[in-house]
């Protein structure tokens, strides 16, 4: 069946399920919106998609994707290329596709805009090192699916991968701007939220994708890096351990080589030399086979200055 919009699709799955809308909102959202979504006054946001899939045990995000959003050829050779420039870490290309991009019609909403969003916030820090800005255009990324958000209850919600990548990019401003209690807070909850909603969803249609377990990685790798600056080594190892247990188990060498590199630092701090240089040589080893050749003259160029211990006989 063909419908107008998504509201058509929501009354009718409340209907066959016998729902009314104070049924179908209860502690998900008021009645009132989901009889503006039902009207069409207005779209759901992305947290209340996830809400509302839960409750029908039906995957309504993918729906709403395939179905009510602009899917456009150009938007989505933009997005690719998007995150083509986010892979590859060059900020320069990225700053100059957002320039691009937002200016088209297919970039004003959605996961488009959170791309949008994105992008600028990490250029405003990378580039600008304005973290500010960069804090200001997270928020705003996060609020185009959760328009109530705040840090206040970020464990509370789901998110899209774009939001989670939003979260983690929060941390980093707050830390950049000496704001470690909120930088903390922030990696907290959303390890939490990865560890609740997404990596042991007890939803079928919410597994965890490829995106979700490498942010993991990247979260637990960015808490131990932010413990060890605090002097809190012993659970900067503990965190930095749980990571690479993950990253083996999952077969997953992305974030391997960075958290071996945080356990060499660790242990380096610990005046353990020995094992340090155990973990630094099996950092090399790592980047070697993942061919990030670059990474490997940036750190022996880097450990001779600030870690010299290991290097004598």
């Amino acid at each position: 069946m063909n419908y107008e919009h998504f509201g058509n699709l929501l009354q009718e799955l409340r209907i066959k399920y016998h729902m009314s809308r104070e049924k179908l909102a209860q502690n998900i959202c008021t009645p009132k919106q989901i009889y503006r979504i039902e009207r069409g006054d207005s779209e759901p946001s992305i947290y209340l998609l996830h809400q509302l899939s839960i409750k029908f045990n039906l995957d309504l995000n993918e729906y709403y994707k395939m179905h009510f959003t602009s899917n456009t050829i150009a938007g989505l050779e933009g997005i690719k290329t998007i995150n083509a420039a986010l892979e590859s870490g060059d900020m320069t290309l990225l700053n100059s596709l957002v320039y691009k991009y937002e200016k088209q019609e297919e970039f004003k909403k959605g996961s488009n805009l959170q791309h949008i969003y994105y992008g600028k916030a990490l250029c405003s820090a990378l580039l600008d090192k304005d973290y500010k800005t960069s804090l200001d255009y997270c928020f705003k990324g996060i609020q185009v699916e959760y328009p109530e958000f705040n840090i206040s209850k970020i464990d509370k919600n789901t998110y899209s991968n774009v939001g989670i990548a939003l979260l983690n990019c929060i941390s980093q401003n707050y830390f950049a701007m000496n704001q470690y209690n909120n930088g903390m807070k922030v990696l907290f909850e959303l390890l939490n939220v990865l560890e609740t909603y997404v990596l042991t969803s007890p939803y079928p249609m919410f597994q965890a994708s490829q995106f979700s377990k490498k942010i993991y990685q990247a979260v637990l790798c960015n808490i131990s890096a932010s413990l060890l600056d605090n002097g809190e080594i012993e659970n900067a190892l503990d965190y930095v351990e749980k990571g690479i247990q993950f990253s083996i188990k999952e077969n997953n060498l992305r974030f391997l080589p960075d958290l071996l590199l945080m356990k060499f630092k660790i242990f380096y701090y610990k005046k353990n030399y020995e094992v340090a240089k155990e973990y630094y040589n099996r950092t090399i080893y790592l980047y070697k086979i993942i061919n990030k050749e670059n990474k490997i003259s940036e750190l022996e160029k880097s450990s001779k200055a600030e870690y010299p211990e290991i290097f004598t006989e």
